[in-house]
């Protein structure tokens, strides 16, 4: 029940405030943001639900966050909120998360939504297999981003799923593999996707990560697709402080980029900080785009393993 209202009032919330839209395609979540997105082969709570689904199979914590991001090329907002329990006795984790994002490219207004629930099970202490269903509701500029002003209103929407995988071979090794949008909306803003990436753990509180993603489906304002790759690394001081430090390159936009951020944890909850600025210009020669973010977690009393405690995920 405290877990449903929590969704409630940030959805509630999220709608009063609603605006123009944007894709979803960018946001991988705060702890993501700060690592420059590779976190695929250890996606523990929010970023299983947003990158790799079977990474909540990877600790066993129960986590409410919600989260708030701004970018600067497009003045775009997002707020997103989610739910992960892997606690449960039956090695089952599951999710929801639900994601609102608002802008106005161009002049021209539109609004996205987008839900999710996701599933992960454990079938040894080397794999683990997960997905998530996913709803997409697109409006105005997000479903037509090339629309000029004063272009009438459209709409479209459509289910999708991802599927993951996650291996890990040793204790301190991970991989990754996922598909995501699946079926495929023939929209850019949920591009099919391959992606994949590798974790190591060399000592307790120090994680390294390196992705590569895959588009297949062609960027809404640049027409381009391609492989994109990023690096990351988080290191947790005494379980009370994490930084991050990330970059890659996005080839759909034509852009290199570096991120950093951070945690600050206590026994009920931690506040995530996280941001990405480009190196150099879009194909587009618009302005170089900074985009930040911020999250609260709340730590739901429970079970909690040391692999959690590594990555920032409990104090």
């Amino acid at each position: 029940m405290r877990a449903a209202a929590f969704v409630l009032l940030v959805v509630s919330l999220a709608t009063v405030a609603a605006r123009p839209a944007r894709a979803f395609e960018g946001f991988e979540g705060t702890r993501a943001l700060g690592m420059g997105g590779a976190t695929r082969a250890w996606a523990l709570g929010d970023s299983a639900l947003l990158l790799n689904p079977s990474g909540m199979s990877l600790a066993k914590i129960y986590n409410l966050e919600a989260s708030y991001g701004y970018g600067s090329r497009l003045s775009e907002n997002l707020f997103h909120a989610s739910i992960v329990d892997s606690t449960s006795a039956s090695t089952l984790a599951g999710g929801v998360y639900y994601t609102y994002r608002l802008d106005q490219p161009q002049g021209v207004s539109g609004t996205a939504h987008e839900a999710g629930a996701a599933l992960s099970l454990p079938f040894s202490q080397f794999v683990a297999f997960g997905g998530t269903l996913k709803w997409f509701r697109f409006e105005g500029a997000d479903d037509a981003p090339h629309a000029p002003a004063g272009t009438p209103s459209t709409t479209s929407s459509g289910l999708t799923f991802d599927l993951g995988t996650t291996i890990r071979p040793t204790e301190n090794l991970s991989f990754a593999f996922v598909g995501a949008n699946l079926v495929d909306r023939h929209h850019g803003q949920a591009p099919r996707a391959l992606t994949y990436g590798a974790a190591l753990v060399p000592f307790h509180d120090v994680v390294i990560a390196l992705d590569g993603v895959t588009n297949l489906t062609r960027d809404d304002y640049t027409n381009a697709r391609g492989t994109g790759v990023r690096a990351g690394a988080e290191v947790a001081l005494a379980q009370r402080v994490a930084l991050r430090l990330g970059g890659g390159t996005d080839p759909a936009v034509g852009v290199g980029y570096l991120s950093a951020g951070g945690s600050i944890l206590s026994e009920i909850g931690a506040i995530d900080v996280g941001a990405r600025g480009d190196l150099f210009p879009y194909r587009t020669g618009s302005a170089r785009n900074v985009f930040v973010g911020v999250s609260l977690r709340l730590f739901v009393p429970g079970a909690v393993s040391s692999a959690a405690a590594a990555s920032g995920q409990s104090p």
